[in-house]
């Protein structure tokens, strides 16, 4: 087995208890149809090569989403190789419809808040030769709580801006791109164990996957409200 990104991640499990958007096989599919803010699919976009494609959970539209790093768990210089990532997303979903934000918890006031919720954190994550994964923590207050574990091999400040970005990926509604060529999109395997996949923001094509799964979602809640006004 491949040193990649595996994920354990419960996306049907989530669907289910808070009634996620509906499943969608990958970004050509998601591509038709109105698309509001997500245009048409780049040309350099082939999805399985250059483009992953869409997991069928993400935050509900609008969400603010805080990530809070688990004390002493990161120094200095490491905390702002991960918030580097953040701040990429944040600026990328601003082009969107999506409505999500991530704001950085220093305060961990969990118990006070909805909504979502990331804690990232230092730990082996489970299964053979992961470097990361994101998983169900809890489900809180009517919110979502994920937890981001970054192995303690991952010290390279590039690999963790990488990893992060990729991660977030995943909340977003990006699914792993095994086969993808590195360099092209966040979703991509790591070269190594301390080698992240040559992206640290999300590429065009990640922002457009992303930006076409919310246009969806906009579009069917505003077809449904049309519906009951009739």
């Amino acid at each position: 087995m491949k040193l990649s990104l595996y994920k354990r991640v419960g996306w049907l499990c989530l669907l289910g208890l808070l009634g996620g958007t509906p499943a969608i096989t990958g970004a050509s599919e998601v591509g038709r149809g109105a698309m509001g803010k997500a245009g048409t699919m780049p040309k350099q976009c082939r999805p399985g090569k250059t483009s992953t494609e869409a997991l069928g959970w993400r935050w509900r539209t609008g969400t603010a989403v805080r990530i809070h790093y688990l004390a002493d768990n990161f120094d200095a210089a490491e905390l702002t190789s991960l918030s580097r990532a953040v701040d990429n997303w944040n600026a990328a979903l601003a082009e969107t419809s999506s409505g999500v934000v991530f704001l950085l918890d220093e305060e961990n006031a969990l118990a006070r808040r909805t909504g979502g919720f990331i804690l990232v954190q230092r730990g082996v994550p489970r299964g053979k030769e992961r470097v990361g994964e994101l998983t169900i923590h809890s489900l809180f207050n009517g919110g979502v709580k994920l937890a981001i574990t970054i192995s303690p091999v991952v010290t390279d400040l590039e690999a963790l801006t990488s990893l992060m970005t990729h991660e977030l990926g995943h909340s977003l509604g990006l699914a792993d791109c095994y086969e993808c060529r590195r360099g092209t999109t966040a979703m991509a395997a790591f070269k190594s164990t301390n080698k992240g996949n040559d992206v640290f923001e999300p590429s065009e094509c990640d922002r457009y996957v992303v930006a076409a799964g919310y246009a969806r979602t906009t579009d069917a809640a505003s077809n449904l409200s049309q519906n009951r006004l009739r």
